[in-house]
């Protein structure tokens, strides 16, 4: 019975009729507010965003950086203002079509029991030239190579052959193979070195200049060159501003980038 019922569950998500079959070179938020329940996650965000630029959320945890992300996939819908790509609303368009044009890469990192090729291409066709061009990028072709049948070696379930580093740089790569117009780094290269972490974003801010690119991040070296940081506090965008801007204009700024860069 309680199998059937979640069966039964009318998805509140509409799914969108038209196909988003151009790349997104713009993201706007208009007044934009979500809520659960009693819960305000968000509260009237406008912010707009073009292609090549690079945009950091920053706050303390809960602040509403993964809601705002969550409301571009549509995982939610907002509860008050829109959400447009490219001058249209996104309900508009298909989720699957919606989705293709967006890769994120997250701490949480699933690695499937196949080879290492399938999980960079990760339901896309193998292309051998491309999955290595996509692991040069992510940093990764070293380690690569070195595995015993190489970029055919089959991977453990949860990637359990792999340490924490390697599995984080492969699903960077995986974002790199997909060729999406709008990137979303959550804490992509946490689990890197210092020194790890600057290639990768030397590869990454070469592959992205045509690109949108939203970073959250709770490291300062991660989100010191983004064109725009936006500080989230309880659901607002309280600064937002350039990282030289915003230490000399807010407080709370300085507080948390103190923080971050211990």
């Amino acid at each position: 019975e309680r199998v059937f019922h979640i069966f039964d569950i009318e998805n509140e998500i509409k799914d969108g009729t038209r196909p988003l079959d151009e790349a997104i070179k713009e993201v706007r938020f208009d007044d934009v507010s979500l809520n659960f329940g009693d819960k305000t996650a968000l509260s009237h965000i406008n912010v707009s965003i073009n292609a090549g630029e690079t945009v950091a959320l920053v706050g303390q945890s809960g602040g509403g950086k993964s809601s705002l992300v969550n409301l571009l996939l549509r995982f939610y819908d907002p509860t008050e203002g829109t959400i447009s790509l490219n001058q249209n609303n996104l309900k508009i368009y298909t989720q699957n079509s919606l989705r293709n044009q967006i890769a994120a890469v997250s701490q949480r990192v699933y690695i499937l029991q196949d080879t290492l090729a399938a999980n960079v291409a990760y339901g896309h066709e193998i292309d051998e030239e491309r999955v290595k061009s996509a692991l040069q990028k992510a940093d990764a072709l070293e380690f690569a190579s070195a595995l015993s049948e190489g970029i055919h070696t089959i991977m453990q379930e949860f990637g359990a052959n792999l340490s924490g580093g390697q599995r984080q740089r492969i699903a960077i790569a995986r974002a790199i193979y997909k060729h999406a117009s709008l990137l979303i780094l959550d804490e992509a290269t946490s689990a890197l070195d210092n020194e790890s972490e600057k290639r990768i974003q030397e590869a990454l801010q070469s592959y992205a200049q045509d690109k949108i690119t939203l970073i959250i991040a709770h490291r300062l070296s991660t989100i010191e060159h983004a064109d725009i940081i936006l500080y989230f506090e309880e659901g607002h965008i309280i600064a937002r501003g350039t990282h030289r801007e915003l230490l000399e204009t807010s407080e709370n700024y300085r507080r948390l980038a103190g923080k971050m860069g211990e």
